[in-house]
């Protein structure tokens, strides 16, 4: 038997590294995502989703919300949301 392990030894190394490998690449933990990505994904915990902070009925205000979150998206290419929205004189 040693025998032939000695004069097979490079087949029988090929064989033991590639099993090893096989092994790690197999029980190795997957990547996690970046941290930029996951904010994405959470909710904020402070909205309220049933209580409309926007009056649907004033224009005016609909239309200014709409602008704005379209230039806070463009600017920082992330998911905008609006959470409220007030009149300031």
């Amino acid at each position: 038997m040693l025998e032939l392990l000695a004069k097979y030894s490079g087949i029988t190394a090929i064989i033991v590294y590639s099993l090893i490998l096989f092994l790690i690449l197999k029980f190795r933990k997957p990547e996690q995502a970046p941290e930029e990505e996951r904010e994405e994904e959470r909710e904020p915990s402070y909205v309220s989703e049933s209580v409309s902070p926007l009056d649907p009925n004033d224009e005016d205000a609909v239309v200014a919300s709409l602008i704005a979150s379209i230039e806070c998206h463009n600017e920082t290419k992330k998911n905008v949301r609006v959470v409220s929205v007030r009149e300031v004189r």
